[in-house]
């Protein structure tokens, strides 16, 4: 054992721990321990992607040394500040880089010294260039520092640049001395997560971007409460290991890794999660990844089927189909909910066929606005329930046909749930904790009793495994199967009536478009037994343009309170900028679990693990070529291929 090499790791630990060694048990004359040095060997004055990342989550010296990109993954490029000093340009176009984020500002007090000569020497030398900015939430709110930022990055939406970044993570040290408390810059879960959003709003505003969110998961889900809300935005991940081993909460799929913070090239190394072309897709529409997509049984014969959801402006534009082979329904293109909340879905009034729903993540509690219908206006039910920073999820808890909210918060390691069975003043009616807190709650009905009872589902693997109890008293686990790759979408569902949820999953890693795979099997086989396209990636980012919907539009509900049907104008089918990450059986609020359709990122039935409506991430919004659909009585394997091994998966 190579004793040196052991002591000086475990002085790393404690120095990241802030295990600091006194002055007083030096050996007399001993000189203070140096300050920590910049990536240029200088002293450090400001901070750049990766500055606070903990001793223990840094590649070794060796590893940095050696770095190559990871396989799979084709398209390059490297993140860069004036720490890497002169850059040449030419020489970093040769050797293959594609694209370049450099930092312009932090805090609202400091611009980069070298942000000018890297921007116009990448964009002389045909790289496709982002700034970036260092959040300081210590120092002002987001929206100012987005502003700041915005008026020195020179972004314009011309097909060659990059969205704008927001690097949050931990503090870094200077003098010495860490900037700002750590972990969370001394801030609170919803300070820190207020300060994302304002800063996201506001460079949406001012440009009609999405944000290019660089951050770690080992940050993220610690300081924002594992906030799911921001999945309609890029994913940057930090994670110096061969592969991505898990993403924060809000996302199932990351559009850069940076894997190594030093190798080849100038600065940190990193990968784009796609082609060439989807790179290009990436700077000619920024507005955020693919629609979102959700599952639910929109005619009430017992089957759910797909639909996706897409910001239109302030709006969520819904387009739902009534079969599994792909085929849009015109009839059931509408909008409906205010685009700042997170879409869900599920049966309201107990008819029998799931309507849409919004949950909103500000406040002290989460809102829900509800409709009983396809339609745009007002909800006919609102009701508040659950913490802001609890997971929201709805199901049917009593068997009663009507689904009512819940929520997920975390007790130790285990999800704690708080369920609640009437809209009308809700309380807690069921408690109890299950679940692996690592993993994402979704819930479903999983032996077709017709209530909903909780569940699970890793984002980590080879393949995504369900933990599922078909009781609402925590527990053990009484299934455990699995299905899907782990780089496709996870959902749950019933796809043939019979009332039981099994698993799905979406692959949107090709060319072909949004590839929905289903199994009507919870027995751990992982034959694909429907397969169909719905949706697209690149330029088709959602189902084909429908002709305008007729006047009055389906409404399942005949609720006395029902407003009228969606507007009679004409709407053109186009993709939503904010990229989902689940579907669920019907789409889960926020990171509601699949049996109910929840808000943008869960399993199927809830928009499950990945918070929301399912919906598979794709950084365009531009309409594209009708849905292809084709059925396949026992599909390939889902888990066979890997994208890498084709086309990389849409960021």
């Amino acid at each position: 054992m190579n004793l040196n090499r052991t002591a000086a790791a475990r002085r790393v630990v404690l120095a990241a721990a802030g295990l600091l060694l006194s002055l007083a048990a030096l050996p007399a004359g001993a000189a203070p321990p140096p300050d920590p040095l910049g990536p240029d060997g200088k002293p450090i004055t400001d901070g750049w992607a990766g500055a606070g990342t903990p001793a223990d989550l840094a590649p070794p010296a060796a590893a940095r040394a050696l770095a190559g990109a990871p396989g799979g993954y084709p398209v390059t490029g490297i993140d860069v500040s004036h720490h890497q000093g002169d850059i040449d340009w030419d020489k970093v176009a040769d050797r293959g880089a594609k694209f370049v984020y450099a930092k312009a500002t932090e805090g609202v007090h400091y611009v980069d010294a070298s942000f000018k000569d890297n921007y116009s020497g990448a964009r002389g030398n045909g790289i496709l260039f982002g700034a970036y900015h260092f959040a300081r939430p210590d120092k002002t709110n987001g929206r100012t520092q987005a502003d700041y930022f915005l008026d020195r990055a020179q972004y314009r939406n011309d097909g060659r640049s990059l969205p704008p970044m927001l690097d949050i993570e931990w503090p870094y040290k200077l003098g010495g001395k860490l900037v700002a408390p750590g972990p969370c810059w001394g801030k609170s879960k919803n300070e820190l997560v207020r300060f994302i959003r304002d800063f996201t709003e506001r460079v949406r505003e001012r440009t009609g971007s999405a944000t290019m969110i660089y951050t770690n998961p080992n940050w993220w889900n610690p300081c924002t409460g594992r906030n799911a809300d921001f999945g309609d935005h890029y994913l940057f991940v930090s994670s110096y290991t061969d592969k991505v081993r898990g993403l924060p909460a809000g996302w199932d799929r990351w559009t850069l890794w940076q894997y190594a913070n030093h190798g080849k090239l100038p600065g940190d190394q990193n990968v784009f999660n796609g082609n060439l072309a989807d790179l290009a897709a990436l700077a000619a529409n920024p507005g955020g990844p693919l629609p979102r997509p959700v599952v639910g049984d929109w005619d009430g014969n017992g089957t759910m089927t797909p639909g996706l959801v897409s910001a239109e402006g302030d709006t969520w534009r819904w387009r739902l189909s009534n079969t599994l082979d792909g085929t849009p329904d015109p009839a059931l293109d509408f909008t409906y909910g205010d685009a700042e909340k997170a879409p869900l879905v599920g049966d309201w009034d107990g008819n029998g066929t799931y309507t849409p729903g919004t949950v909103d993540a500000e406040g002290k509690r989460r809102d829900f606005y509800l409709v009983n219908s396809f339609r745009s206006g007002p909800a006919d039910i609102h009701t508040g329930f659950g913490g802001v920073e609890d997971i929201p999820v709805v199901g049917d808890w009593d068997g009663n046909g009507t689904f009512t909210p819940g929520a997920v918060g975390r007790d130790g390691k285990l999800h704690s749930w708080q369920l609640t069975n009437t809209f009308a003043k809700p309380v807690t009616e069921i408690a109890f904790t299950y679940g692996d807190a690592g993993k994402t709650p979704i819930v479903g009905d999983w032996d077709g009793n017709r209530t909903f009872t909780p569940g699970t589902v890793d984002m980590d693997g080879d393949r995504h495994d369900y933990y599922l109890s078909n009781v609402t008293t925590g527990g053990a686990t009484q299934v455990h199967v699995g299905f899907g790759a782990v780089f496709t979408v996870p959902l749950v569902g019933d796809w043939n009536g019979d009332k039981v949820f099994t698993p799905g999953a979406i692959d949107a890693s090709g060319d072909a478009g949004l590839v929905w795979q289903l199994t009507n099997s919870l027995t751990g086989g992982s034959a694909v037994e429907i397969t169909f396209t719905y949706g697209g990636t690149g330029a088709a980012a959602a189902p084909a343009a429908n002709p305008a919907p007729p006047a009055a539009s389906p409404q399942p509900s005949t609720s006395p309170n029902a407003p009228p049907s969606p507007s009679d104008a004409p709407v053109a089918a186009r993709p939503s900028a904010s990229p989902s990450r689940t579907p669920a059986a019907s789409p889960s609020p926020s990171r509601t679990p699949a049996a109910v359709a929840g808000p943008s990122h869960g399993p199927a039935g809830t928009s499950g693990p990945s918070h929301g409506p399912a919906a598979a991430p794709s950084p365009t919004r531009s309409a594209g070529p009708a849905p292809s659909a084709s059925r396949a009585g026992a599909s390939p394997n889902p888990s066979a291929h890997h994208p890498a091994a084709r086309t990389a998966p849409r960021p």
